[in-house]
């Protein structure tokens, strides 16, 4: 298939966020279902990230959403040549359905959410990309008192744009314990599976105590036998946790302290375990309508355990020994969220001990985000969104090794109707590394979609 009228159609469409980066911003998409922890401690550590939302969002209730997205992508580094071991320009056509239930009921609410996503691409028809992401989520306080949010979440993908979490009517995963996506591998099936709960209690009108606890497991394989054959992709599974106290202080101020754990094990190349403790304060503020403030901060403890296997020698016997890093890193992180009438935004940052993203075993993550959203017109939304994220490599064989990526990107939704849209984005991602075989690559992508949703309320 020829650029030019891959182009035209794409621009026919309109110009979209990445898939699997895009927030859904149509005038009638629900907000997610609020439960009120004001004073059940640091939302942050739910492993959820706030939403990019503006005034005339409708918030849901008792809901059920469907539809599809029709459209199509052009990326300028996602066809592999396994004889030149290069990457070219790919052309892709794809369509997502979705569905989704939201119900509420006196002493809480669930949700349930579905979007598989079918990728073709007619210049390497056996690299076609199927997409499977399934959320459920229960909020459920059975006293005044008590507080129980359980979260779990699959994908399996092979589109390198898309991430774990991206889902109607639930927001995405973040936070100091969430998933650590540090970049877009091309030809990389990912397997993803994370679940989340937490748990607090009210021991005063103005104090509560709790804790959280979770587990992520993340599957990499190449989607080609021949390609990247210089990458060991590192799978690992995470399991992390935290008790913390929390305290209001005024209608605007609450903070608390809280005790986080992480657990990291990788298997690549070496099979690495690292352990990562943190004492933590936290505080939130609101200090105008709208406005919300996150900060947290403490001092993080890794202790990584590698299995080193190397020769003997000059002859082929194999050994196996056991080393041990000690490291001591600050660790910190904030939100700021705010919604107006017609637009809002939202800055995100945090560095943290982390799982390397499929790249790296255990890695010092330092990683930053901004969102922009504004209702241009009547029927016109726009969003622009940049990314950074910088992951070094905290083990022995990974000294030195980094993995740094960025991207940027925005793009207009053109409202036709309640429940058609046209969307559109053109972004660009830049990635380096070091000792990791190559693995990076700059990508321009541009994507757009014709995109259904039908809301239908299920009563009160």
């Amino acid at each position: 298939m020829k650029l030019f009228p891959m182009i035209t159609v794409v621009l026919s469409l309109g110009l979209v966020v990445p898939a699997g980066l895009a927030q859904e911003t149509s005038q009638d998409a629900p907000k997610p279902a609020v439960v009120d922890v004001a004073e059940s401690g640091p939302a942050h550590l739910g492993g959820e990230a706030p939403a990019l939302a503006i005034g005339s969002d409708v918030e849901s209730r008792n809901v059920l959403v469907a539809g599809f997205s029709l459209g199509a992508a052009y990326d300028s580094r996602g066809l592999y040549n396994s004889t030149t071991n290069t990457f070219s320009g790919e052309a892709r056509y794809f369509v997502q359905p979705s569905i989704a239930f939201q119900r509420t009921f006196s002493t809480g609410g669930w949700t349930l959410s579905y979007t598989p996503g079918f990728g073709y691409a007619p210049d390497d028809q056996e690299n076609t990309q199927y997409t499977q992401n399934l959320a459920g989520d229960l909020h459920w306080r059975p006293s005044e008192r008590l507080l129980l949010h359980v979260r779990q979440d699959y994908s399996l993908t092979d589109n390198p744009f898309e991430t774990v979490g991206r889902v109607d009517l639930l927001p995405g995963l973040g936070g100091p314990l969430g998933p650590n996506y540090s970049g877009v591998l091309p030809d990389t099936k990912r397997t993803s599976l994370v679940t989340n709960a937490d748990l607090s209690y009210r021991v005063g009108e103005h104090s509560a105590i709790g804790m959280t606890g979770g587990f992520q497991k993340f599957n990499y394989d190449s989607t080609q036998s021949s390609a990247n054959t210089t990458v060991s992709y590192v799978n690992s599974e995470v399991i992390t946790g935290s008790v913390f106290y929390s305290r209001q202080f005024s209608e605007t101020l609450s903070a608390g302290m809280q005790m986080t754990y992480m657990d990291i094990y990788s298997t690549g190349a070496e099979v690495a375990r690292t352990q990562a403790p943190a004492p933590m304060l936290f505080v939130k503020m609101n200090p105008a309508p709208h406005t919300e403030i996150t900060l947290y901060a403490g001092p993080e403890y890794a202790r990584t355990r590698e299995v080193v296997t190397s020769m003997l020698g000059s002859s082929s016997i194999l050994v196996s020994t056991v080393d041990y890093e000690h490291h001591w890193y600050p660790t910190y992180g904030g939100t700021v969220a705010w919604h107006g009438a017609r637009n809002g935004f939202d800055v995100q940052a945090d560095r943290r001990v982390a799982a390397g993203g499929g790249v790296l075993e255990a890695a010092q993550s330092t990683s930053a985000g901004a969102g922009y959203r504004v209702r241009a017109a009547e029927k016109l939304l726009a969003e622009v969104r940049a990314n950074y994220a910088d992951q070094k490599g905290i083990g022995l064989l990974a000294s030195g090794v980094y993995f740094r990526s960025l991207w940027v990107g925005g793009g207009p939704v053109v409202e036709m109707s309640r429940s058609w849209s046209l969307r559109g984005d053109v972004a660009y991602v830049h990635q380096e590394d070091k000792g990791l075989g190559a693995v990076a690559g700059n990508h321009m992508l541009v994507q757009g979609s014709l995109e259904y949703r039908f809301h239908k309320s299920l009563g009160e």
